[in-house]
């Protein structure tokens, strides 16, 4: 079973008009971060460090936006591949949304086999 490093998230254009308030979700699960979210503005990069043991093959992660006052925001979806090859990469967000302006970049690695 391949291990995968989520390095870090870059936010290219934030979807609300202050800051997002972001987590990451697998499985449907919350992996990212260890508190509520993470906020984000334009330009920002913050870093993830966070090891998962998946499958082969396709691979997606959820981007989500906590709200107080109404439902979180399913963003969108980093769909990667995840083989055997070792090595860096970097998957754009996939809207789920077109109409929104969130624009992010999940820089990864797959470091090898559990």
């Amino acid at each position: 079973m391949p291990t995968i490093k989520l390095v870090s998230l870059q936010c290219i254009l934030n979807d609300e008009i202050d800051k997002d308030e972001i987590y990451i979700k697998y499985n449907g699960k919350k992996v990212w971060p260890t508190g509520v979210y993470n906020q984000f503005d334009s330009g920002e990069t913050k870093e993830i460090g966070l090891d998962l043991e998946v499958d082969e093959g396709w691979l997606e992660l959820e981007l989500w936006d906590f709200d107080y006052m109404s439902r979180n925001d399913h963003l969108g979806t980093f769909k990667m591949m995840i083989d055997q090859e070792k090595g860096k990469f970097s998957t754009s967000l996939q809207k789920k949304d077109l109409e929104s302006t969130a624009s992010y970049i999940l820089n990864w690695e797959i470091s090898g086999e559990a």
